[in-house]
């Protein structure tokens, strides 16, 4: 039994983690993201909290919530990225956002 309370003291403070580290991402990425998307994935950041502070959810359980939560934050993500390269590569002028370095050799 105590095995088992570590391991899930262990998952909840993953859960923790990660749920404070993808409302962090959010909030970077606030302005590439869907509002409908954002507020549903806020609602699974919620709910992985409760879950990680339920004694009655099983181990099993809370690794499946946060696995649900990761999946959904990593696509997530990819859409505002892939929409920031969207409107990068809309931008005015064609050029590339990257610029060749000029150097002299110091002979």
């Amino acid at each position: 039994r105590f095995l088992s309370k570590a391991v899930v003291s262990t998952q909840s403070t993953g859960a923790e983690g990660v749920a404070n580290d993808t409302e962090s991402k959010i909030d970077e990425f606030r302005d590439q993201l869907n509002a409908d998307e954002m507020e549903s994935m806020k609602k699974s950041i919620g709910e992985l909290r409760e879950w990680a502070n339920d004694d009655n959810k099983s181990v099993d359980e809370l690794r499946e919530k946060l696995n649900e939560v990761q999946q959904s934050s990593l696509k997530l993500f990819e859409m505002a990225y892939k929409k920031n390269m969207a409107n990068n590569s809309e931008g005015g002028s064609g050029e590339s956002s990257t610029h060749d370095a000029e150097y002299k050799d110091a002979k």
